[in-house]
């Protein structure tokens, strides 16, 4: 599961490049999953938690949201 999470993100990344334009994607759609992977990395901090896949689950989904807002704002018409 934790792989889909962290892949949903290609397909879009993809279209972005391929249209050179991300003018069809909604900023809330990159915003709310970072919200998330930041909870959630803030919550294991907080718990001293020391599950590895959780971390790199919420780390690994961050850097790619990171690289689609990025994304975004390169191809923002």
């Amino acid at each position: 599961m934790a792989a889909c999470f962290v892949t949903c993100y290609i397909p879009q990344i993809i279209k972005i490049f391929k249209t050179q334009s991300s003018k069809d994607l909604s900023i809330f759609f990159i915003l709310m999953p970072m919200i998330g992977y930041i909870s959630g990395l803030f919550y294991l901090f907080l718990s001293n938690t020391l599950i590895l896949w959780l971390f790199l689950n919420y780390g690994i989904g961050l850097a790619m949201t990171l690289f689609l807002l990025f994304v975004y704002f390169r191809f923002k018409s």
